[in-house]
This record gives structure tokens, sequence and C-alpha cells, in this order.
């Protein structure tokens, strides 16, 4: 692959990083019934977790709520476009643009979806605003930040623009 040497930290930054603090999110401030104790239990460090959580507990969360409960959603959308762009080599093609757009379209039709009963879950605003906003940043920044090492190619003609 031509340009490979950018990847390891699109990676670390675009995708590792987000998806990370999103998981942190959900560890501290959330209830416990989530897989993601379960997989802490496995790895034996539930214990520490909990004393942790006891601490955390104690914040102040109304002013916050959007932070504990729409960010890690947001997080969650952006490190996963931002994976797609990595993988498909920062191009969009007939072929790359299902796999580009399919965490936004899960993120954003579920929420939808919510809105209007026909997804099991609770309808928030705030959810949607910060989905939309993860499902588009990443292409912003990814491509701008590495618009001299891409090329987009238009979806339906396969000729290739210089960025």
């Amino acid at each position: 692959m031509k340009h490979a040497s950018y990847k390891p930290s699109l990676l670390f930054y675009h995708v590792i990083i987000p998806i990370t603090f999103g998981g942190i999110i959900y560890l501290l401030f959330r209830v416990d019934s989530l897989m993601m104790f379960r997989w802490a239990d496995a790895a034996g460090i539930k214990p520490a977790l909990d004393n942790i959580r006891i601490y955390c507990m104690t914040m102040q969360m109304d002013s916050l709520s959007w932070f504990f409960f729409s960010l890690p959603d947001g997080l969650w959308v952006y490190s996963f476009t931002s994976f797609m762009l990595i993988v498909w080599d920062l191009k969009f093609s007939r072929h790359s643009i299902l796999w580009i757009t399919i965490g936004p379209i899960l993120a954003l039709g579920g929420e939808i979806g919510q809105a209007f009963g026909v997804v099991k879950g609770t309808y928030d605003s705030t959810d949607l605003v910060l989905c939309l906003i993860g499902s588009v940043l990443p292409v912003i920044i990814i491509l701008r930040a590495n618009k001299n090492n891409i090329q987009i190619k238009e979806l339906f003609h396969g000729c290739k623009k210089q960025v």
C-alpha cells in the first residue's frame, strides 16, 4: 500500500484513543450491568474498578449528562467511521462508501428509530447530535490532515482526482 506509513498514527489518534475514552466513561459512570463489566470481571480488574467507581459516582452528573450518556455514542461512531476510512485507504468509491457510512447509518438510524418507537430505547436529541458530529468529523479531520497523501475517487465514475 502506497501510503501505509500514516496508518498507525491515524489508528491511534482517531480509533484507539476515542474508543478507549468512551469505554472509560462507561466503566466509571454507567450502570454495571453493561457487557464491559463482565469483561472487567473476566480480566480480574472488577474489584479495583468498583473502588474507583465509588469515588466517580459522587461526582455531580446532572450538568454533565451529555458527557456520561451521549459522548460515548458519538466517540464510537467517530472511531468506527475513522477506522473504515483508514481501512479503505482514505478513499471514497462506490465500493467503500457503504463501509465508511455503515457506522453512521446504524447510529443515526437507531436513534431516529427510537424517536419513532421502531427501535427499543429512549430517543435523545443530544445522542443524535453527537452521533452526527461523530459521523462527519472524521471525514473532515482525517481527509483535511492527509489531503496531500490521498486521492478521492469519484463515487460512480472511477476517475481519479488529486486532492
